[in-house]
């Protein structure tokens, strides 16, 4: 299920001497901090075209990564989800409504469904749009915007989670980038 809605989990409740498990529901959205979104001037500054190299760059590292399994190995159906990907950052980010018009409302949850995506795979993620990054020479005036944002909003595509959200802070990875 998503983890930024209402998820089922494991209640653990003690009758006389003998545990039994109960489904129950938890709200785990407040748990997770708020999407930072970029500032509308920043996918006029970086551009959709810039957007699309970037997805593209970092679905190509994943592909060779621990994480492969969740993408195509062929390559027709592994440039149409990276087409799609595009169209959705793209969307999220202010830009043209084409993954809507396309493809319905966007819903990570259903489209995450089919993986089990745990805290390590999300940090796999993260380090591939990190050294998307740096491959890619990416403006660094927007690196902070940019991560701030992508980080955030990884933490919802956590869909298996036994431990607390591990956060990657943007003072952690700037200096990898120089900037002091």
């Amino acid at each position: 299920m998503c983890q930024s809605r209402r998820l089922l989990y494991r209640v653990k409740q003690f009758d006389g001497n003998a545990q039994c498990l109960q489904w129950g529901m938890a709200d785990i959205t407040s748990m997770l901090p708020p999407i930072v979104f970029p500032p509308k001037t920043f996918l006029e500054q970086v551009g959709p075209g810039a957007i699309a190299k970037i997805v593209l760059h970092h679905h190509r590292l994943l592909r060779h990564s621990s994480i492969s399994h969740m993408y195509p190995s062929d390559e027709a159906a592994f440039l149409e989800g990276v087409a799609k990907a595009t169209h959705f950052l793209i969307e999220a980010l202010g830009g043209e409504k084409i993954y809507t018009y396309s493809y319905g409302s966007p819903m990570l949850c259903r489209t995450h469904a089919p993986f089990a995506i745990d805290e390590q795979a999300r940090c796999v993620w993260l380090e591939a749009y990190k050294q998307t990054l740096h491959d890619l020479a990416f403006p660094k005036e927007w690196i902070e915007v940019f991560w701030n944002w992508i980080e955030s909003f990884s933490l919802r595509m956590v869909n298996k989670r036994n431990l607390s959200p591990m956060r990657v802070p943007y003072e952690a990875i700037k200096g990898e980038f120089g900037i002091v």
